[in-house]
């Protein structure tokens, strides 16, 4: 072996440490600032003739503050009217080590709102479990007008009603 190989070896081991632990500081500083997308939608099946029939929709909205959330976004609230297609809400959650969000849930509350009257009419949140689907567990809907349908096929439907159903990106 000559002494330029023992160099080049030993310029190769000083080059490790620093390329490894460079790699490891770019990957907690992105854990820090690494979000996760869901987009959940709202259909309106509900039909002319109907008592829960709305001639203007059904405005899908936030409220309150979101648990591990980065945003609501695409848009903050969203207008789902019979025979269109079903508006979507984007939802940015932390899965970020701030909070320690990446080892708990993230939720956001909603409101459904009828656009003729101005009233809420049912209420839900959002939940996700980083490691399971997001979920929606009812909090009002005294009506029985909206029913979740995430676990369902996205051709799956429920007639005379409003549908909601989230996935992942």
């Amino acid at each position: 072996m000559s002494i330029k190989s023992v160099l080049r070896t030993k310029n190769l081991m000083t080059i490790k440490p620093v390329v490894f632990i460079t790699g490891i500081l770019a990957l907690f500083i992105m854990a820090n600032a690494y979000s996760l997308d869901d987009r959940m939608n709202l259909d309106d099946l509900i039909p002319p003739g109907n008592p829960h029939y709305s001639k203007k929709g059904f405005t899908l909205k936030p409220s309150g503050h979101g648990y591990c959330m980065y945003g609501v976004s695409n848009p903050t609230s969203c207008t789902a009217r019979y025979k269109n297609k079903p508006c979507h809400v984007c939802i940015h959650y932390a899965a970020s080590r701030k909070h320690w969000c990446v080892f708990k849930h993230s939720s956001q509350n909603f409101n459904i709102i009828n656009n003729d009257t101005g009233k809420i009419i049912a209420s839900f949140q959002w939940y996700s479990n980083h490691l399971k689907k997001p979920v929606i567990k009812k909090i009002k809907d005294p009506e029985n007008i909206t029913t979740d349908v995430t676990n369902k096929g996205f051709w799956y439907h429920v007639k005379k009603k409003l549908n909601i159903f989230c996935y992942k990106f």
